[in-house]
């Protein structure tokens, strides 16, 4: 029996708050049950699970996500042609803003939030580009019990409208990435915890996605701030995170419900292009 008791995988961790690389995979075969089980563990696990040198088709990237829930399709940006649920992230060489530039959860701004994502990497550039993920579990556990006591049973109001609204991020900065029209979407407001349950490991986690929270409940937006803005930056503290390099191939999948990421926009002049799909989650709790 391997390391950690898995037999059909190897798990071999970062060494940081999160993340892990599985050996000894190829996602363009049919996975047997109980390795996709192993897997399954090590994601629960280290939150972020990493696949290097996966030759795999939009069809087989979809395939693999299937073993985790329900795909989704995302509402701003307009998917491959013959695979609805994956979406093409590019940033080409002359585009100065990137996409997920700043610490957030995916579609926390939607009723049952994303729970996963998958990343696969196509292009990346020589230099730059890495993304950074955050430990939302030991970031709570961190916290003071007087900190805890304040914010346990804390809402927050979330919305798209932030970036993706016509006054939004992604708006005025020209993003050149084609965004459907969805007013529905941008201006929907819901209501979460910003201290949410993990509904597989039980864990509670900070879910404090600032780009998607435009206040707390009964509470105005200047009000809001401070307490968010804390919550935002002890989260992403340096012992909170991993730091992951890309390389072509690289297929990523992390739990948006305890964890949350950065891309980094530091490879002006090259290109990176990476195929994106999400996995739908549940109300949080």
């Amino acid at each position: 029996m391997g390391v950690g008791g898995y037999t059909r995988i190897e798990v071999e961790p970062s060494g940081a708050a999160l993340g892990a690389e599985i050996l000894g995979v190829d996602l363009a075969e049919q996975l047997d049950d109980e390795t996709v089980e192993q897997i399954k563990r090590a994601w629960f696990t280290h939150q972020v699970i990493v696949f290097r040198d996966q030759k795999i088709t939009p069809a087989q990237q979809v395939a693999f996500a299937d073993h985790f829930g329900e795909l989704d399709v995302y509402p701003f940006i307009e998917p491959l042609p013959d695979q609805p649920e994956v979406i093409p992230i590019i940033k080409e060489k002359d585009t100065r803003i990137n996409f997920g530039g700043g610490w957030h959860s995916d579609t926390s701004y939607l009723p049952r939030p994303s729970k996963a994502t998958m990343l696969l990497a196509k292009e990346v550039p020589v230099q730059g580009g890495d993304t950074m993920f955050a430990n939302m579990v030991a970031a709570y556990e961190a916290l003071s019990p007087g900190m805890k006591a304040i914010i346990d049973d804390l809402k927050a109001v979330f919305t798209a409208d932030k970036v993706h609204g016509s006054a939004g991020f992604y708006r005025q900065a020209d993003h050149p990435m084609q965004m459907q029209k969805s007013e529905q979407d941008v201006n929907r407001r819901v209501e979460h915890p910003i201290v949410r349950t993990h509904p597989e490991t039980g864990a509670r986690a900070l879910y404090v996605s600032l780009p998607h929270i435009e206040r707390l409940k009964r509470m105005t937006t200047p009000e809001s701030k401070p307490l968010l803005d804390y919550l935002a930056t002890h989260a992403t503290s340096p012992e909170f995170t991993y730091r992951l390099r890309w390389q072509v191939g690289s297929l990523v999948l992390w739990d948006n419900r305890c964890v949350q990421h950065y891309a980094l926009n530091d490879y002006a002049g090259q290109r990176r292009e990476m195929h994106r799909l999400t996995l739908k989650g549940e109300v949080p709790v």
